[in-house]
């Protein structure tokens, strides 16, 4: 952490000179914070396990003029299926508009440089919550430039058949329950009472309604990841509290990161920093092996679908054995 805070502060002074301290705070924390996506793609990639290798490439070029011919990319990252390791370049885009834009000239230079390379390069396009990664042919021309609309993106991502994306559905139904008993009240304010409960039964119910009792943290992390509906009741005795799934509501395993790491946070409103878990990776430890929790609950009735996306066009680089059917 030391070392790559030293370096962030290194560059702000050669960039900013080393008598502006004002400059050189501005400028640490445009670095350290103003580009963001780079940091959570890569972080993404790590944590959903196909990933084998992912780094950033230093984009200072000389001689100068090869910045005419040249474009490097953001990241090198390389990506391990079942049958295949495949090494690409990654862009790395964050535009909420429908359509994404590639300068023409752009798009020749980094095609230049992946040419050099020999290797294939992608755009990593994050609208909203949702991450894709599509190769650069998916742009088509548009007037002078080119473009690619986030449909064509997303019905052509390479998020599951390089980095081990999953969609996941829950079952209707599905939900935590806790039973709780009334031992006192432990004081009042106007119409708000405070009471000291004990617990009385907690449970997941499946979505055949059958409640399960004995359940691992992987499982319920699986349900912190949905959008839950709470009701509690109220009587002499008893506090009943429930949190149900929402009916038909999909979810991604790359969005579910972001909610468990701020889970594990005491303010849930606080944003992710991701260049810290690129130097410290312990808090990923605790959430990791999604795929595994993902098949524990499907077995225990509580997810339903798990998805595997595969692209309505394949880029040329993916081999035969790695399409679907192959």
């Amino acid at each position: 952490m030391l070392m790559d805070r030293s370096r962030i502060l290194h560059e702000a002074l050669e960039q900013c000179g080393w008598e502006n301290a004002d400059q050189v705070v501005q400028r640490v924390l445009r670095l350290d914070l103003g580009l963001p996506a780079e940091d959570e793609f890569a972080v993404i990639c790590s944590w959903l396990g196909k990933c084998s290798l992912v780094h950033k490439l230093d984009q200072q070029q000389i001689p100068k003029s090869s910045k005419d011919t040249f474009q490097v990319p953001d990241l090198l990252a390389v990506f391990n299926t079942d049958n295949n390791q495949y090494r690409v370049l990654v862009e790395v885009k964050t535009k909420q508009d429908e359509n994404l834009t590639l300068r023409a000239k752009d798009r020749e230079k980094l095609i230049k440089y992946a040419e050099l390379l020999g290797m294939p390069i992608l755009f990593a396009w994050k609208r909203h919550s949702i991450w894709t990664l599509f190769d650069i042919s998916l742009f088509e021309r548009f007037n002078k430039n080119y473009r690619v609309n986030f449909f064509s993106a997303l019905s052509n991502s390479l998020m599951s058949l390089l980095a081990g994306d999953m969609h996941y559905q829950l079952g209707d139904g599905v939900g935590l329950h806790l039973k709780l008993r009334k031992d006192g009240i432990h004081g009042s304010d106007g119409d708000t009472e405070t009471w000291k409960t004990r617990i009385e039964d907690i449970y997941l119910q499946d979505y055949n309604g059958e409640k399960n009792h004995t359940f691992s943290p992987r499982t319920l992390s699986i349900l912190n990841t949905c959008e839950l509906d709470e009701n509690t009741e109220i009587d002499d005795e008893t506090i009943k509290q429930s949190f149900t799934v929402r009916s038909d509501v999909g979810n991604v395993a790359h969005r579910a990161i972001e909610t468990l790491l701020k889970l594990k946070k005491s303010d849930a409103e606080n944003n992710i920093h991701w260049r810290s878990l690129l130097v410290d990776e312990s808090p990923l430890h605790s959430i990791s092996n999604f795929q595994k929790a993902l098949d524990e609950a499907l077995n225990l009735k509580f997810v339903k679908y798990i998805f595997i996306l595969q692209p309505q066009k394949y880029p040329s680089f993916i081999k035969d054995n790695d399409k679907a059917g192959g």
